[in-house]
């Protein structure tokens, strides 16, 4: 274990906060293509700092999500890792410092747990700004759902409670912070970029279409995020994966693979597997519009894009649930 000194260096930080399955990890590392910004991924996983205990200590991290796959590899940021903090104060310290080892100007904590930059933020870390992230609250459904079998308002509600505690927290302690969605990706990504870094301070591009060809360190996130990396090892990974108890789906990584190389990138599963019904009944849960709102998300827009979708790639099930609309409302139709 190395000692490390109780202070650290004015380094600037900037958090992505929000809902799992917002896309953090891709979006962190095309970032980390930046030559100013090292992208740390998850870092509240990491054991040292104990932030998951009991049944989630299976979220706890030692290394990050490549250099693990390569045998007899050090990883120059998360390796020789020194003991665990005795203080909060000493917690920020170290972390100050190990976000410092890869030598850039800017840290990018994809965490996404507001609860850890308010951890850090009150004792003590300052020159810290915030990128609250979102998906849509049915894209995130469909995904909790498909990770958890939570029913999809069971998933619309966990949205609503994320976002709802995370910008509470932003406001009450005044960081400043920037609201992204990760739809905004697919219509213009050089603009959604540009908007991170100007918001960031950080002048130049990132190479959104070869940040694959920088070396990254970060903790967590998808496999989908990894997959492009030269480092990137299937069976290693899998392995991995099984061994902590986040075993992938038996083609999860194939699909994925398949996916990316079409080029293309889209978050319409919610819009072909979600019925109209279930969606709607949903979206009106208590609070939901206010925090989509304040999101820049209406429900009306995700009705009527829903609809548009299935106009176009599934016209059948359009006329499918015209008929159930009837045999419910009009008698012996």
């Amino acid at each position: 274990m190395t000692k490390l000194s109780r202070g650290y260096p004015a380094l600037r930080s900037v958090f992505i906060v929000g809902s799992s399955f917002c896309g953090s990890t891709v979006i962190g590392n095309v970032l980390n293509s930046h030559p100013q910004i090292f992208h740390a991924g998850e870092a509240d996983r990491l054991s040292l700092f104990g932030r998951y205990q009991g049944v989630d200590a299976a979220y706890l991290l030692d290394s990050c999500a490549l250099c693990g796959l390569e045998e007899h590899k050090h990883c120059p940021v998360w390796g020789n890792l020194p003991a665990a903090p005795a203080t909060p104060q000493e917690a920020v310290a170290l972390y100050g410092a190990l976000m410092a080892r890869a030598g850039k100007d800017m840290a990018l904590d994809g965490s996404k747990n507001v609860d850890w930059l308010a951890y850090l933020h009150d004792h003590g870390l300052r020159n810290t700004k915030a990128i609250l992230l979102s998906r849509n609250p049915l894209a995130f459904a469909k995904s909790h759902q498909d990770a958890t079998g939570a029913p999809i308002w069971q998933g619309v509600e966990t949205w609503r409670n994320i976002y709802s505690h995370t910008l509470r927290a932003l406001i009450a302690r005044q960081i400043p912070f920037i609201a992204m969605r990760h739809a905004d990706l697919a219509t213009n990504p050089d603009g959604f970029y540009g908007r991170i870094l100007e918001f960031a301070g950080v002048e130049g591009a990132v190479d959104r279409d070869h940040y694959f060809n920088f070396e990254t360190h970060a903790l967590g996130g998808n496999v989908s995020a990894f997959l492009r990396y030269k480092g990137f090892d299937a069976g290693r990974y899998e392995a991995r994966e099984t061994r902590e108890g986040r075993a992938l789906g038996p083609t999860e990584i194939e699909e994925k693979q398949a996916r990316q190389k079409r080029g293309t990138w889209q978050d319409t599963l919610w819009m072909e597997t979600i019925p109209d019904g279930e969606a709607g009944a949903a979206l009106n849960m208590p609070g939901m519009s206010d925090i989509m709102s304040l999101l820049g998300y209406s429900a009306y827009d995700l009705f009527m894009a829903k609809q548009k979708w299935r106009l176009t790639h599934a016209p059948g099930t359009l006329v499918r649930d015209g008929i159930k609309f009837l045999r419910r409302n009009l008698p012996g139709a």
